[in-house]
């Protein structure tokens, strides 16, 4: 599994992509301002170093510290891939912050699915194809296997295949991540909620029945359980 760091200062879009990714089949690390108080540039550079990330996403405008430079020095160090993401959109911040040896540029604010599909593409640049990137296998307990397409939001079994929407997809990716667990209905609304989805109790059901029936047509049956006053299973 890919982890992903996030240096931001910013306590609520930190907290927030970290979920989102999550539910996307990363790891994460958000780093908060307070861990990373009273170093300087070599103490952050070695701190980054030992984390053993696969990308991370730097924000140029950290607190005590130039985020240009934080990635230049990271670099002398790591091949690890950054982005850079910032307020400050400029041509100039942008060109720095690619001669620094950042592998791309976002400005905030920015959609979180663009910046997953920046993502994606820096890790193929990075770690070459990838079938555990792509793509997820899910074997359930009665041996039924289907593949979820995590760059498409489709899910697959034999010839079959269907797209999921945008709350299906994140709705199975929590159960998944939570596989064999139940996961209660207010868990999964919140993390929708954290997500910028706006969901209550009917809209959870609505897409929760779309998402049998999507699966059923894949040919995947009972796949999800629902255990009265606790929430959901797959399993």
């Amino acid at each position: 599994m890919y982890r992903i760091g996030i240096l931001e200062d910013d306590l609520k879009m930190g907290s927030e992509l970290g979920i989102f990714l999550k539910n996307n089949g990363y790891e994460t690390r958000f780093i908060k301002p307070v861990e990373y108080k009273g170093m300087n540039e070599e103490g952050l550079t070695a701190f980054l170093l030992k984390e053993g990330l696969s990308l991370l996403l730097l924000d140029i405008g950290l607190p005590g510290f130039d985020g240009i430079r934080i990635c230049k020095a990271f670099r002398e160090e790591s091949n690890t891939p950054v982005i850079m993401i910032t307020s400050d959109n400029s041509e100039l911040t942008e060109l720095l912050s690619i001669q620094s040896g950042a592998d791309d540029f976002v400005p905030k604010p920015f959609n979180t699915r663009i910046l997953l599909a920046r993502m994606e593409g820096v890790i193929r640049r990075v770690y070459g194809s990838d079938e555990r990137f792509d793509t997820k296998k899910v074997e359930l307990e009665n041996g039924a296997v289907f593949a979820i397409d995590t760059a498409k939001a489709r899910i697959s079994s034999g010839e079959k295949e269907v797209e999921l929407s945008k709350n299906e997809y994140m709705i199975l990716m929590i159960l998944v991540k939570n596989f064999g667990r139940i996961v209660s209905r207010d868990d999964i609304i919140s993390e929708l909620w954290d997500d910028g989805n706006f969901v209550d109790d009917n809209t959870l059901s609505v897409n929760m029945t779309r998402l049998r029936q999507r699966l059923s047509e894949i040919g995947i049956e009972d796949a999800i359980s629902t255990k009265r006053g606790a929430g959901y299973i797959l399993n």
